[in-house]
């Protein structure tokens, strides 16, 4: 499996997506710098935590909240110290072990790929206790068919180091493969990372 690191994404360059991001902000009525500070306190806004959460809300007009979203995703996609290319599922793994090492609180990550294995998104979908009453399998992959991926693989990390999945963790998994059937895109795996090391559900034959 050959996982190959860019700037892709599905939309826009990054220079369109900023102008898609202010295009919105003027139609909301804020034009200026000082409009958008006092609607951020107004709305209680304070860290990239807090859009993240109002971009997913019902609060939250559905351009803007698609707008918001790729372009916290493309600020991800900057950092500078990514592999280029992750050849292997080894790779892989512990590119995301690294990447969520000393986490103390459970997330559930969604990497979503292009047909080219260039990946066109991270995102992390969901904290606290993963099982599939929480992380349900239509949240997932609505930013699956928003970025019309043809693959995908999900990551959670168990804080205690046991990389041991729960039945939760198994039931998560088979209603993704299922559902990833269902929607012809092709789910890759699913990982368990903690105190850097990882689980493939995919190589130990888990589902």
């Amino acid at each position: 499996m050959e996982i190959i690191k860019s700037n892709h994404y599905l939309v826009k360059t990054d220079i369109e997506l900023l102008g898609s991001l202010f295009n919105q902000l003027r139609t909301s009525g804020l034009n200026d710098l000082t409009k958008l500070e006092t609607q951020l306190a107004q709305l209680h806004l304070s860290s990239f935590n807090d859009l993240i959460k109002y971009f997913s809300g019902p609060d939250c007009n559905p351009q803007l909240a698609v707008v918001g979203e790729e372009l916290i995703d493309r600020l991800r996609s900057t950092i500078p110290d990514r592999e280029a290319v992750l050849t292997s599922s080894n790779e892989v793994g512990t590119y995301l072990a690294d990447k969520l090492a000393g986490h103390k609180q459970e997330e559930l990550w969604a990497i979503y790929i292009d047909n080219s294995n260039h990946i066109i998104a991270e995102k992390c979908l969901f904290k606290g206790t993963i099982d599939k009453s929480v992380a349900h399998p239509r949240e997932i992959f609505r930013w699956g068919l928003i970025y019309a991926c043809a693959g995908m693989f999900v990551v959670h990390n168990h804080p205690s180091g046991n990389l041991v999945p729960s039945q939760s963790d198994l039931k998560l998994t088979r209603m993704l493969d299922e559902s990833a059937a269902m929607l012809q895109i092709d789910f890759l795996d699913h990982f368990i990372v903690g105190k850097n090391q990882f689980l493939s559900m995919r190589e130990h034959e888990l589902f």
